[in-house]
Order: C-alpha cells, then sequence, then structure tokens
C-alpha cells in the first residue's frame, strides 16, 4: 500500500473535499450571503484538516514507516503459513521476503465490497479469487492485515474467526494488523476512522471462537498488530 493507492483508491471522496473547498472560495470571493458562505466553511474546514491530516499519516505508516515490512517482527519461526484478505493484499511481498519461503495458501474472505474496495480490486493484479474456509488443521499461522475491518457484522466476524482458528494447528497464531477505532486514528482520519473496528472486536471475536491473545504490537500509534494462538 502506498499513498498514491489509497488516492486511487478513494479518488471520489479525495475529490469531493476539493469540490467543497472550491465552493468555499467561490462564494467567498463573489461576496455571497453567511447563510451560504459560513456552512460551506463549516464543512470545508474540518473536511480539509482531515483531508490532509489522513494523507500525511497515511504516507508516514506506508510510504515512511514501510508497515508491511514489520508484520513479523519479534515472531518466532512462523511455520506453515497463509494469508487471509478482502481482495486485496499488498502485504505478501513484504510477508514471503521477511519469513523466508511464500504462504502454503492465500485465501480471500466472500463479502460484498464498498466502493472503495471494488477499485482496489480492480487496480490490483494480486488479488485472487480463492476462498474460505482453509483446510481445517493445516496452518502454524494465518496473517489477516487490514482486512477483517471490512467485514461489518458481528456474525460475519463470529464466522470468520471460527474459520480462522479451524485452521490453525494446536498452538498455531492468528495474527491480526489493524487500524483501531481509537483517538489517534480519529486525530487524523476524522469520522473516517469509523471505517475501522475498536480492537475491543477483535479481542472479543478471538475469545468466541476459543483463542487466547498472546500479544500485542504498536507498528505505528495508528496500526496494532495483535497476535491469538489457538
Amino acid at each position: 500500500m502506498t499513498t498514491t493507492k489509497v488516492i486511487l483508491f478513494n479518488w471520489p471522496k479525495y475529490l469531493g473535499a476539493l469540490a467543497i473547498a472550491a465552493a468555499g472560495l467561490v462564494a467567498e470571493a463573489a461576496g455571497a450571503p453567511g447563510w451560504i458562505r459560513y456552512p460551506l466553511w463549516a464543512v470545508c474546514i474540518p473536511g480539509g484538516v482531515w483531508t490532509l491530516a489522513s494523507l500525511a499519516a497515511t504516507w508516514w505508516v506506508y510510504d515512511h514507516q514501510k508497515v508491511y515490512e514489520r508484520l513479523t517482527a519479534d515472531l518466532p519461526d512462523v511455520g506453515e503459513w497463509a494469508t487471509v484478505h478482502a481482495g486485496f493484499d499488498d502485504s505478501i511481498p513484504a510477508l514471503r521476503a521477511s519469513i523466508g519461503r511464500p504462504p502454503a495458501t492465500v485465501a480471500q474472505i466472500a463479502l460484498s465490497p464498498g466502493a472503495s474496495l471494488r477499485r482496489a480490486r480492480k487496480l490490483s493484479r494480486r488479488s485472487t479469487e480463492d476462498g474460505l474456509p482453509l483446510a481445517v488443521g493445516s496452518l502454524d499461522s494465518v496473517f489477516v492485515t487490514f482486512a477483517a475491518h471490512e467485514v461489518r457484522d458481528t456474525p460475519g466476524q463470529r464466522a470468520l474467526f471460527t474459520m480462522l482458528r479451524r485452521a490453525l494447528r494446536p498452538g498455531g497464531r492468528l495474527i491480526i494488523t489493524e487500524h483501531p477505532r481509537d483517538a489517534a486514528n480519529f486525530a487524523v482520519y476524522g469520522p473516517g476512522a469509523l471505517h475501522f473496528q475498536p480492537l475491543a472486536t477483535w479481542y472479543a471475536r478471538a475469545a468466541e471462537a476459543g483463542l487466547t491473545q498472546t500479544g500485542q504490537l504498536s507498528i505505528t500509534p495508528f496500526v496494532r498488530r495483535v497476535v491469538f494462538r489457538r
């Protein structure tokens, strides 16, 4: 993932922000009455701040901090591993390089994608149509990177975590990496942070599936990696 890709996947949102800013400038230049100008600026100013802040945070996380290269930090040997995604996954090359061998399988979560994810799938050449479930008891580690949040409903989340647990061998690890819905992400993404889930959601779904949390790592102030063990 890069900032350029984020812009390509979400270009209507950025275009909308530019359009609102342009409307505010035009209204100001034309001397429009306050009942027109003030609402425009009330939307434009926070929208512009969050747009710039989100782009800066995205660049810092993905381009500067290179978050994908840190997914396996401090992890012991991952054994036979797989990655599960929502139709777009830039983590595979970095995981393969750091682990030193390819994944046993790459699986895609079956879901109805939103507009940005549809654009990501269309533009990505790494997407796969492989689906869940994975073979029972076939893996030592499963990486789910910036994908679990695409499953919005609780029943779907429970089904996902149950299938992931079944795919793990005894002692196997599930590694979830996500932007949590927290103060840091709200500060830079604004209402866009509602697209994420609180960490408590993943703790609850894992516990319901019979998984135990064994570690948490703040890869950046905006990204958490949580490890669960079967």
